[in-house]
């Protein structure tokens, strides 16, 4: 997806950004999600994550335009970005399905770093195959919208080895949970 100087000068300004831990547990009973990581969600106004994520947009609206039909039931228009750091030793996150705030379509952007990426049918991590998060790769997760369904599916991060950095985006609404 991205030209290997690009997705250097992504990660090598992902190094300067200033991180949140993201260390909890998130509900109960059969419904526990784990996660330990650190998070960015804050960018400058101009540069180059707001340029990426602009470039994507159009990139994704090219794709988008060649279609017979369109897949998402709104006009996809990424509103989120968002940075995170794992390292050797956190856990992660388990599986889980992102919130029903994310709509159409979920891009994950693998800038460096090795770890194992899942999709999975359930909590549990059933029929977890795993995803190709080579740097530089993405990985496209559905979304209620795409398709005019509300597929959500179950994924997970694991197994870190080295440090990586991921950048996200999603398309939110502000009305959901």
């Amino acid at each position: 997806m991205l030209t290997e100087s690009a997705r250097q000068a992504l990660q090598q300004a992902a190094e300067g950004f200033d991180y949140e831990p993201e260390v909890k547990t998130i509900g109960t009973g059969d419904r526990i999600v784990r996660t330990d990581y650190s998070a960015c969600n804050q960018f400058p106004e101009v540069g180059l994550y707001p340029e990426f994520k602009q470039a994507f947009q159009s990139l994704m609206d090219q794709a988008c335009a060649r279609l017979d039909d369109y897949p998402f039931s709104t006009p996809l228009q990424f509103t989120e970005l968002v940075l995170q750091r794992y390292a050797p030793g956190q856990l992660g996150i388990t599986p889980h399905r992102d919130s029903l705030r994310a709509i159409n379509l979920i891009a994950l952007v693998n800038l460096s770093g090795q770890a194992e990426f899942y999709r999975c049918d359930d909590r549990q991590g059933t029929n977890a195959v795993l995803l190709d998060t080579n740097p530089g790769h993405v990985i496209f997760l559905r979304a209620p919208g795409f398709l005019n369904t509300s597929v959500r599916p179950f994924h997970f991060l694991t197994n870190i080895r080295s440090i990586r950095y991921s950048l996200g985006l999603r398309q939110r609404i502000e009305n959901k949970r």
